[in-house]
């Protein structure tokens, strides 16, 4: 068999071993301990679970609270929020999953778990999950229902060709996206070292607050700064711009930025160059660094840059503060642009801010690359899957 378009379809339940399930009742939670992922941290645009936002849970909860132990392998499924979005566990373990997921754990006799990792995360597969969506509010896939999820089963052989090509792919992707975190990093850092510590290279290309650098008193900040330097806000930096609304846009190639980041592609921009994007509404430090043409939604701020060479500079002063405590909302966490404009920043002379601007954009530009790469390599994964799927393409012998 060398497609699986005439391959038995089984129900997911019949290919499994074991289905750990962890829901319940919220867990005990604490600032330090071991790492408690939610669904949040399941993505498609990664094999394994992102830590963000997480929480922990201590060691007594960690051995007391949870009904099984996840196994490398097993798959995350999420049923509540957003049903269907997979992930999977890898060795070794350095979480444990909250509720409103479970973990699959393939059958290796029946089903490779590569495979059935690759096949739930098909576009024919998600869209049959949900189909089996309840819920307005919040939309959840039932456990109940997972026996009525069909599975194609091909030959193992075949199976195991699919499934590899697929990891494969992913993983390649993976390590790029860690090496941005990598990158992005670096760039940090050395924001910290030059604008916070002020160990910028001086004349000599030695640390300037070290190495004796003059600093003045700032009376309105309270602190000494480089000589040379002085208080200012964004508004000395930058110009803020609404979103929009993007329903009504074609679908291009320019992508469209919400506070989680690309929701979709279209056929015409708002803006075309560097820019900061802040969140209006909803999560409000989820703050964005873009370079190139883009579309933002309308609870979106974006940015202009009114000195050259100060848009990675701005962006990482934005990021020191949290916006959440500026939350001007009751309901819904909202921002204005009179906050952000009036927000203190100190602001170097124009020679450490070019020289800073021509460092990260080096480490931004193998960011790109990688960013470029992986859009490429999701395209030919996203385009091989469906078509290995339904027979239009296979392998050979």
């Amino acid at each position: 068999m060398n497609n699986i378009t005439d391959a038995p379809l089984v129900p997911i339940t019949e290919l499994l071993e074991d289905i750990i399930d962890n829901r319940g009742k919220s867990c005990p939670t604490q600032e330090t301990g071991f790492p408690l992922i939610a669904t949040n941290c399941i993505k498609h645009s990664s094999i394994y679970p992102t830590f963000e936002n997480i929480r922990y849970v201590s060691d007594e909860v960690l051995q007391m609270w949870f009904r099984a132990e996840l196994k490398s392998r097993d798959i995350l499924f999420v049923n509540k929020g957003t049903p269907g979005r997979v992930c999977l566990v890898p060795d070794p373990i350095t979480f444990c999953a909250a509720q409103d997921m479970i973990g699959l754990r393939a059958d290796s006799k029946k089903v490779y778990y590569k495979y059935l990792f690759a096949i739930l995360r098909s576009n024919y597969i998600q869209e049959k999950i949900k189909n089996f969506h309840v819920g307005i509010a919040i939309p959840h896939f039932k456990k109940s229902d997972m026996k009525n999820l069909l599975i194609p089963v091909p030959e193992m052989g075949l199976q195991i060709k699919i499934g590899d090509m697929y990891c494969q792919l992913s993983e390649k992707i993976e390590n790029n996206n860690k090496i941005c975190l990598e990158l992005e990093s670096m760039a940090k850092t050395i924001y910290d070292y030059w604008f916070l510590q002020f160990e910028f290279p001086n004349e000599d290309g030695k640390p300037y607050k070290s190495s004796g650098g003059k600093m003045v008193w700032n009376e309105e900040l309270k602190r000494e700064i480089p000589e040379g330097w002085r208080k200012g806000s964004f508004a000395d930096l930058l110009e803020i711009g609404n979103g929009k609304d993007h329903k009504e846009l074609r679908d291009g190639n320019i992508p469209v930025y919400g506070s989680g980041g690309v929701m979709r592609t279209v056929d015409t921009s708002i803006y075309n160059g560097e820019s900061v994007l802040i969140p209006r509404k909803g999560t409000l430090n989820n703050i964005i660094y873009v370079n190139g043409a883009f579309w933002t939604v309308d609870t979106m701020f974006y940015t202009k840059m009114k000195k050259a060479h100060s848009a990675i500079f701005a962006y990482y002063s934005a990021k020191l503060y949290d916006f959440e405590k500026l939350n001007t909302g009751t309901g819904v966490p909202s921002m204005t642009s009179s906050i952000i404009y009036n927000l203190k920043i100190v602001i170097p002379t124009k020679n450490v801010l070019e020289s800073f601007d021509n460092y990260v954009q080096a480490l931004y530009k193998q960011m790109n690359e990688k960013e470029s790469e992986n859009r490429e390599l999701v395209s030919l994964r996203d385009f091989l899957l469906p078509l290995l799927m339904n027979g239009q393409v296979g392998f050979r012998n």
